[in-house]
């Protein structure tokens, strides 16, 4: 029992569902047929729009220093980051440690130790990079 009802049903095999019936002329909007949505520009006032938006970044832009990374609200990102970064060595390290001391049971306290050692060191060698690039640009796509 499949048909199109007066009111804009569709029943069938799937149940009911609800449709949008063609409107005369081919559609909606202005778009031709073939066509994409990606292919037709934005309309005019949009793209003067943004091309104002444009102009006025720019303007605003000239004359100030250009701010690092680390500002108002990178600061607290990039502490965050360092602080993962060295919490996740230091674990990574201690159970690094921890397997060897599993499975050598001559070293027993040393693979811990050994780990934490090398996890510290790793984690301070990460800190100490994060803050060698902390006052150097962005890299630029494209690798220039």
């Amino acid at each position: 029992m499949s048909g199109v009802a007066a009111r804009g049903w569709l029943t069938g095999e799937q149940g009911l569902t609800m449709f949008a019936p063609p409107r005369p002329g081919g559609g909606r909007g202005k778009r031709r047929r073939g066509q994409s949505m990606s292919e037709s520009g934005p309309p005019d006032p949009l793209q003067r729009l943004g091309e104002q938006i444009d102009q006025a970044r720019l303007q605003a832009g000239e004359g100030r220093p250009r701010r690092s990374d680390v500002t108002a609200g990178g600061a607290l990102g990039f502490g965050l980051r360092v602080s993962i970064e060295m919490v996740s060595a230091l674990i990574v390290g201690v159970g690094l440690g921890w397997v060897a001391n599993h499975f050598i049971a001559a070293i027993r306290p040393w693979g811990i130790i050994a780990g934490f050692l090398l996890g510290s060191a790793a984690g301070f060698a990460n800190v100490f990079r994060a803050v060698q690039g902390m006052g150097r640009p962005p890299p630029r796509a494209g690798g220039e």
